[in-house]
């Protein structure tokens, strides 16, 4: 029973060019891995944020300077690459994932940020109290 038609129930076939990143000029392999990781990092913030609370105290100041760092890589990729940017690329792509990772980075180094603050104010009102 074959047939010269296509597998309606197959999974679509995506031009692997529609994955890629966009960029200006060569593409360097350090430059896509760099981006990956300000990704990865990006999406793992909530993990992020519960192992600090789980294992210690010190995590929680160092988070909020992590994704500090990591919002200037990703502010540095995004003005050397604006193509990145483009509103337009497929979902799920790379320059979709590093779009959104913006918001994550900026939640994450709130969130180190508050709690730096509280640190601060602990520390603050037990060196005051007798």
């Amino acid at each position: 029973m074959s047939s010269d038609q296509p597998n309606p129930y197959a999974p679509p076939e995506t031009d692997p060019m529609a994955q890629a990143v966009p960029m200006q000029g060569p593409v360097d392999q350090a430059v896509v891995k760099k981006i990956e990781a300000i990704v990865k990092d990006a999406d793992q913030f909530w993990m992020a944020i519960l192992l600090c609370f789980l294992c210690t105290g010190l995590g929680m100041i160092i988070i909020g300077p992590w994704y500090f760092v990591r919002l200037l890589q990703w502010n540095s990729m995004a003005r050397a690459q604006p193509l990145l940017l483009d509103p337009n690329v497929p979902y799920g792509s790379l320059a979709k994932r590093f779009q959104s990772a913006r918001t994550k980075l900026i939640i994450g180094m709130s969130f180190g940020a508050v709690i730096m603050l509280l640190a601060i104010l602990v520390f603050a009102t037990m060196s005051v109290a007798p």
